[in-house]
């Protein structure tokens, strides 16, 4: 009887303080108009006080999920990575409706924070959840510091492929090229990286050591040549262009550029040093990025006020953040890594008006027979149809959209592959399971009809 009376005890507490614990009419209003000041602050790029608009409108409401994803980007701006973490992951927990943004930032604030292994682990639910290009890219990144080579390629190809206007995707997939010794390739890519982004010291300096692997020294100092001018300070050009101009026979302004590499590298600080090595060269050209990377200020201009509803106001809708990354410019295309089939672009209207079936990259209705491999599900449509073509592409296998509806609401399977074989299909599948999709399973076609 006691231990009745204690359970209800506790479950009335449990009640009374959950009831207490809603802000009330007026409370939600002032918290709205103190998010709204964030909003406008950050808009302007004031960070910090931007900051103490989110605190405040969080004190007064505690479950207010979208504050706390707002506020993890202001401390994300603000370089306070840990607390930023903390944020985001609150705002998975208050309300799964933006657990693809928060995935997303939260992946990219663990990538500035040096834990890559973490920032794979929660792009790589981003892209599940919303296969949009940034996440693609970024995770390609990530993969980079953790000298993936091949990986990160894969995922620079498909970011490229949903948006073959971002031209950083082609900077980093130069330097993917390179490292696994494509240099044709690599170079190909970084003349339309260095074409686009002529202030970006990063992409002269992997030209460079593409041109010298690819036995074209005297280009290769062209390239380092500007790569100094854009930093003087970037002490592996010297080493790389001291390599060149040797292979070239100026020994003794080879020797030059090596001096200055060791005058420069005595400036800087041991911890600093620790960094500068062959192993972590990309961290190395890419650790003066800062949280500016992330255009946050852009990412606040995404939402004009929070008097729509919170489903309307979904933080980061992935269009707004795309128009705020990329520039209407057209991309030259130079090479098999950048040509691209022709795309017949479909609306979301379009898809979304499919009946339950089985459509191919096309969303023509098709009747596969044997086995697949389901690879994701979603209930956005956003880039399907692209992510579709960039997986056919990829796998060098056919790509299938199932359509079904699952109370009331339709999901989107992808499915790579058609097998007459299970034993192939399996196979297949866990070739997959080593590249991304560690949780794609086997499916039959027939049993899905």
């Amino acid at each position: 009887m006691l231990y009745r009376t204690l359970s209800l005890f506790a479950i009335m507490c449990f009640i009374y303080l959950t009831i207490d614990a809603q802000p009330a009419r007026e409370d939600i209003k002032r918290s709205r108009e103190l998010f709204n000041e964030g909003v406008r602050l950050g808009i302007d790029e004031e960070f910090e006080k931007a900051l103490k608009a989110f605190d405040k409108a969080i004190e007064i409401n505690s479950v207010y999920a979208k504050a706390f994803l707002y506020r993890g980007l202001a401390k994300t701006e603000l370089s306070d990575y840990k607390e930023a973490i903390k944020d985001y992951t609150i705002t998975i927990e208050l309300d799964p409706g933006y657990s693809d943004q928060a995935h997303y930032f939260r992946g990219i604030t663990k990538y500035k924070k040096g834990n890559y292994v973490g920032s794979v682990e929660d792009l790589t639910i981003s892209v599940r959840l919303n296969p949009d290009f940034a996440a693609f890219f970024h995770r390609g990144k990530t993969y980079l510091k953790l000298e993936e080579y091949g990986r990160a390629l894969q995922d620079f190809e498909i970011s490229n492929k949903l948006n073959t206007d971002y031209k950083k995707t082609y900077l980093y997939r130069g330097i993917s090229l390179y490292y696994i010794g494509e240099y044709q390739s690599a170079i190909d890519d970084l003349n339309i990286a260095t074409q686009s982004m002529p202030y970006e010291p990063k992409g002269f300096y992997y030209m460079g050591l593409a041109r010298t692997a690819n036995q074209n020294s005297y280009a290769a100092i062209e390239a380092l040549d500007k790569c100094i001018d854009l930093n003087p300070k970037f002490y592996e050009a010297y080493e790389a262009r001291a390599t060149a101009r040797k292979n070239t026979g100026n020994n003794k302004a080879a020797q030059d550029d090596l001096e200055k590499a060791k005058t420069i590298m005595a400036e800087i600080d041991t911890k600093d040093k620790t960094m500068y090595t062959k192993k972590t060269r990309e961290t190395t050209v890419d650790k003066k990025t800062t949280a500016k990377d992330l255009d946050i200020a852009g990412y606040f201009k995404s939402d004009k006020s929070d008097e729509k509803t919170e489903q309307a106001t979904a933080l980061y809708d992935q269009k707004d953040i795309n128009k705020d990354k990329t520039t209407p410019e057209v991309v030259e295309k130079s090479d098999k890594h950048i040509e691209s089939e022709p795309d017949h672009d479909l609306t979301q209207h379009d898809i979304t008006q499919l009946s339950s079936g089985i459509y191919d990259k096309m969303l023509n209705k098709s009747e596969p027979k044997g086995f697949g491999i389901q690879v994701a599900s979603y209930t956005n449509t956003d880039n399907l149809k692209n992510l579709a073509n960039a997986y056919e592409k990829q796998f060098g296998k056919p790509v299938y959209i199932n359509i079904n509806t699952i109370n009331g609401q339709k999901i989107y399977r992808i499915i790579i592959g058609k097998f007459d074989d299970r034993a192939n299909a399996e196979d297949f599948r866990d070739n997959l399971r080593q590249n991304h999709f560690s949780d794609s399973f086997l499916i039959s076609f027939e049993r899905i009809y």
